[in-house]
């Protein structure tokens, strides 16, 4: 009769055990951006912070015309943010003949764009399992 009892409890305990350690605490990530110009979309790339550049693979896109940004249900990690704002409305960052942007850009933890463009290991944030709340501003040459 104890082995019974135990088989019909243990199982389900069990698999409600497995099915809540599988599910990850994800926050979202809100970012604020200082510097955004009257018109224009804002663009934003979510990238995991220990790629060497930021051609790999984006986590997360989000465009918005508002100067906050939501990435909702974004599990823990290290993270970089890349924002432009698209001021010709063509969809992508105008570049000048040298590379330099001709339309706002910003990054997480506001890094000197002294040097040119940081690398997302110069722009890495945590986030947990909580909400986490960054600030960006835009930076332009105009």
């Amino acid at each position: 009769m104890p082995q019974r009892f135990l088989q019909t409890v243990t199982w389900p305990c069990l698999l409600a055990l497995l099915f809540v350690s599988s599910q990850t605490c994800a926050g979202d990530i809100l970012v604020k951006v200082e510097g955004k110009q009257a018109n224009g979309l804002l663009h934003l790339a979510l990238i995991a912070a220990d790629q060497p550049d930021w051609n790999g693979p984006i986590l997360r896109q989000l465009q918005g015309d508002t100067g906050e940004l939501r990435l909702s249900d974004v599990p823990p990690g290290r993270y970089a943010v890349q924002l432009f704002q698209d001021l010709d409305g063509d969809g992508a960052l105008a570049l000048s003949p040298r590379g330099v942007p001709r339309e706002p850009v910003g990054f997480s933890t506001n890094p000197s764009l002294f040097k040119g463009k940081p690398q997302p290991a110069q722009c890495l944030f945590e986030h947990g399992s909580g909400d986490t709340q960054i600030t960006v501003k835009l930076r332009s040459r105009r």
